[in-house]
């Protein structure tokens, strides 16, 4: 029986590092800062200047704003092999969220002035940032739908397919008021539709984590007849 390969680092696994000059990869590599996150550790503060580039080598975090009244508002995720945050580093201007571990996370953090050289000097690095932004515009714009147009159950399969990867058997370990939050619905309302989507055999329930076992059904379980949401209908 041969051994496991070793894991590979995040930046093995991302394809912007790839596209790099040797002297590039070289700096990115002895400026990049890892450290370990707990759950509910906040990576980067909301009115902090942004600082570095946010990667996930294992983990998830959320990036969500708090209301004076101390309820949260979950904007979007970072899930591993995930860069995010460019959008502050981009404006040289001051986070307008938390960025928070959902479960205990291992992050990779490129510093601003290695990011502006890269943003500088490769074309290819450039790309991968407008593909990112493009693609995480695209999610929020999915979410926002959701919360406008479908009844509770579309809008949590939505979420859900926006969340994992692609493939049947993707495993998302992320709390019920976390979803909650993302879907804009409450934790009972979103644990309604949690059970009816298993009842189609559309996920697995197993503790904290929702197992994806039909996601082609589950990506287009919005569409069904009955869907929309009805007008003047409530969460």
């Amino acid at each position: 029986m041969k051994p496991a390969p070793p894991p590979t680092s995040l930046l093995d696994r991302s394809a912007w590092f790839a596209t790099l000059e040797p002297a590039q990869q070289a700096l990115v590599r002895a400026t990049l800062v890892e450290k370990d996150a707990a759950i509910g550790e906040c990576v980067a503060r909301v009115g902090e200047t942004a600082a570095h580039w946010i990667g996930v080598d294992s983990g998830f975090l959320q990036m969500s704003v708090t209301a004076a009244d101390g309820s949260e508002t979950t904007l979007h995720f970072l899930r591993e092999g995930e860069w995010g945050g460019e959008g502050s580093m981009l404006k040289r201007e001051q986070r307008r969220y938390d960025v928070i571990a959902v479960r205990a996370s291992r992050v990779c953090l490129l510093p601003a002035p290695t990011f502006e050289l890269l943003l500088a000097q490769s074309v290819p690095f450039n790309n991968f940032l407008l593909n990112n932004l493009n693609q995480r515009m695209g999610t929020v714009t999915a979410l926002l739908e959701a919360s406008r147009m479908l009844a509770p159950d579309m809008r949590v399969a939505r979420c859900l397919s926006l969340l994992a990867q692609g493939d049947d058997g993707d495993a998302l370990a992320l709390p019920q008021h976390q979803l909650a939050n993302l879907c804009g619905l409450s934790r009972q309302r979103t644990n309604m539709a949690l059970r009816a989507l298993r009842a189609d055999g559309l996920v697995q329930l197993d503790g904290p984590r929702i197992r994806i076992v039909d996601f082609a059904g589950l990506a287009s379980h919005g569409a069904k007849a009955g869907g929309r949401r009805k007008s003047g209908r409530t969460a």
